[in-house]
């Protein structure tokens, strides 16, 4: 039951980040700002924090998959760089005891490596014509801010959710 509690708040996110978060644009005040809600990314890097590694792989490459053929037109680049964002940072928290501030700064650098994997395989294949100063000036600020302030939002509440829900499985 709480593994489909969590695909559903997982699905949730994917139909929120890409249908109500388009219309927050923010062109009209800040001009070129661009801000990419990266909510399932923290949201998979939270479940394999907190309640299984591979669960929290799976669910971000079965999301990449959707993300791929929902929103985009290459098959394969959010699926691959999601998983790949999830996989290494989860290597990296290992160092590391798992609080707020330290979820904070491992979703960002997973936002971070999502960002720039997306950015450089659009860029090879000639999809972008983005500069690469116009990407870390407009596109990643923002993008890091919106999914920093989603992080601390979702971070306790989240949490304990997937606390509750790793002690039944172990029972």
């Amino acid at each position: 039951m709480r593994q489909l509690k969590l695909f559903l708040f997982l699905f949730l996110l994917f139909l929120f980040q890409g249908t109500v978060m388009v219309h927050f644009s923010l062109n009209n005040m800040w001009g070129k700002v661009q801000m990419v809600p990266d909510f399932l990314l923290v949201a998979c890097l939270m479940v394999s924090f907190f309640a299984d590694m591979k669960t929290g792989l799976q669910y971000a490459i079965l999301f990449g998959f959707l993300i791929d053929l929902v929103y985009t037109s290459v098959i394969g680049v959010y699926a691959f760089s999601l998983g790949l964002a999830v996989y290494l940072v989860y290597s990296l928290s290992k160092f590391f005891n798992m609080n707020a501030a330290t979820v904070l700064m491992l979703s960002l650098i997973g936002v971070f490596l999502l960002q720039t994997e997306v950015y450089v395989i659009y860029s090879v294949i000639g999809l972008i014509r983005q500069p690469l100063s116009g990407f870390l000036q407009w596109r990643l600020p923002a993008t890091l801010a919106l999914n920093g302030a989603f992080t601390l939002i979702i971070y306790y509440p989240f949490r304990s959710f997937l606390r509750k829900m790793s002690e039944f499985e172990v029972q």
